[in-house]
């Protein structure tokens, strides 16, 4: 699949986050706080497409802690199924993985752990991969969390996003893991300043409740945002944002 160059258009990206095989939403990434909404995520991936979305955020939840994916057959599943932009990430950290998901069609593969631990491979990936990469940076206390957030780097994210960018990233998912799945809104402020001092496309993530919350991150600069549990409770309705 081609990559979306959509301009200046602003994207909300629905999410679908699969453990265990099932569609789930985690609290704060913690996963003793579990809410299943489907069995079948391919099942929701169609109902996000019916209702107007262009991409879809997927994330291998059991690959984010375990470094190694469990769900890679279903994330091809919606790829091919929907025929929409998908970018997908959790435990997606060697070169032979990355090439298979975008030889069935991936637009997007969203590095997160490997990127700070591995910087080498990393300016590989970019190398090889190009604008296919993009790198999730999560926040907590502005320092870079990994291994399914379950573990703080001693980075602060701004120092690693400049590290990613000499190596050839071109793209940020930047989430604030205090605000995920908590339904309080965005962290506006901490959002645009993490944009202002990459000066690369970023998508922000966490906290998204309402649709005044989408039209406020319009405003921080970034080129869209992913909206997962306000979907899931009915707080927002896709076809109406979009």
């Amino acid at each position: 699949m081609a990559n979306n160059n959509q301009g200046e258009a602003f994207e909300v990206i629905p999410a679908i986050d699969i453990l265990n095989g099932r569609c789930v939403r985690l609290k704060q990434g913690r996963y003793d706080a579990e809410t299943i909404y489907d069995k079948d995520p391919v099942k929701i991936a169609l109902r996000w497409k019916k209702e107007g979305a262009a991409r879809i955020h997927v994330v291998d939840l059991d690959g984010a802690r375990t470094g190694i994916p469990k769900n890679i057959e279903l994330i091809k599943t919606i790829i091919k199924k929907t025929g929409l932009f998908i970018q997908a990430g959790g435990g997606i950290r060697t070169l032979e993985l990355i090439q298979e998901l975008i030889d069935a069609g991936i637009d997007r593969v969203i590095l997160g752990t490997t990127a700070v631990k591995n910087p080498n491979t990393l300016g590989t990936y970019c190398e090889k991969f190009g604008e296919h990469i993009a790198v999730a940076i999560d926040a907590k206390d502005g320092k870079a969390a990994t291994n399914g957030w379950t573990k703080i780097s001693k980075k602060d994210t701004v120092t690693l996003a400049k590290e990613a960018i000499e190596l050839g990233v071109q793209r940020f998912v930047y989430t604030e893991i205090s605000r995920d799945g908590m339904m309080n809104g965005p962290n506006f402020q901490g959002i645009k300043d993490f944009i202002t001092a990459v000066g690369v496309p970023v998508i922000a993530s966490g906290g998204v409740a309402k649709a005044e919350d989408i039209e406020k991150l319009k405003e921080t600069g970034s080129e869209g945002c992913i909206v997962g549990k306000a979907l899931y409770e009915g707080k927002i309705k896709l076809s109406e944002v979009l």
